[in-house]
């Protein structure tokens, strides 16, 4: 799933490719049906025809197109992308919507594509209801070590769910969730009110730190169409190789993988207590 860096790196793809102060003037979705809300949902957008967008904010994995009349919300759910074509161009396959726009004399083509059906393209009329029951982005300046520490010491459940719950942190999830707990030395299962505050300061700074490294890296290695680089395997935006057989990068223990609740943590059951 594309967490914080992937949607940050789209935004700015975005943003670099002109699409502020384009003018939508047509949109073609796709014929499956989808639902009106939640994951997969496509809603109100064939009314988005004369709306311009002003501005590009996100907040966690939340794209918002704030648009002179409305806000156009883009969750890119597992699998989703989002491809600006050249003119000539043929759609994509698992295009779920292709959006056609103006800025002067220049016509954008946009397709958000995605080939599980999880992602949601949905109009709202305000940016807090696009950006609803999400809480801090993880990287908020205003988001500070001490506000992250107050979160978590107060809670009893373990800590790897709670950094993956957006309405506490918005944007972290099972990758870098991992990532930062590896950094950190913290296991997966530790409950967050057992987790002293020097080391719950540590674990926030060490998940900042790999969420600006995955950033970097991801802008810094477009593809041959100056693409954002977006890919679910093991590169060098990461510490941890999230495949069988792994052994940890710091100790060589070899990595174990447990479901909690509902994803699979990969960790170091030696080096992270």
């Amino acid at each position: 799933m594309p967490e914080l860096p992937e949607i940050e790196s789209i935004r700015q793809y975005l943003k670099r490719e002109g699409v502020v102060g384009a003018v939508f003037t047509d949109v073609k979705v796709e014929d499956k049906s989808s639902p009106n809300s939640g994951v997969g949902a496509i809603s109100g957008i064939k009314r988005i025809a004369g709306r311009k967008i002003q501005r590009l904010r996100r907040r966690g994995k939340q794209i918002a197109a704030v648009l002179d009349n409305g806000i156009l919300g883009l969750h890119m759910g597992m699998t989703g992308q989002i491809d600006i074509l050249e003119s000539s161009a043929l759609t994509p396959r698992f295009t779920r919507a292709e959006f056609s726009l103006r800025r002067d004399d220049r016509h954008i083509r946009m397709a958000v594509v995605d080939p599980r059906r999880w992602a949601s393209i949905r109009l709202f009329p305000s940016l807090k209801q696009a950006f609803y029951g999400l809480g801090p982005d993880a990287l908020d300046p205003n988001y500070t070590a001490e506000i992250f520490v107050d979160t978590l010491s107060r809670r009893s459940a373990r800590i790897k769910p709670l950094l993956l719950d957006q309405s506490l942190i918005a944007g972290v999830g099972n990758i870098y969730a991992d990532e930062s707990l590896h950094r950190s030395r913290i296991s997966p299962f530790r409950r967050a009110n057992r987790i002293s505050d020097e080391r719950l300061n540590t674990l926030y700074h060490a998940l900042r730190g790999c969420l600006e490294h995955a950033l970097e890296f991801i802008l810094s290695h477009p593809d041959d169409r100056g693409r954002p680089y977006i890919v679910d395997a093991f590169d060098e935006r990461m510490n941890l190789q999230r495949s069988s057989g792994s052994f940890c990068p710091r100790c060589e223990y070899p990595l174990k993988t447990k479901v909690i609740g509902g994803r699979t943590a990969y960790y170091c059951p030696a080096c992270q207590t």
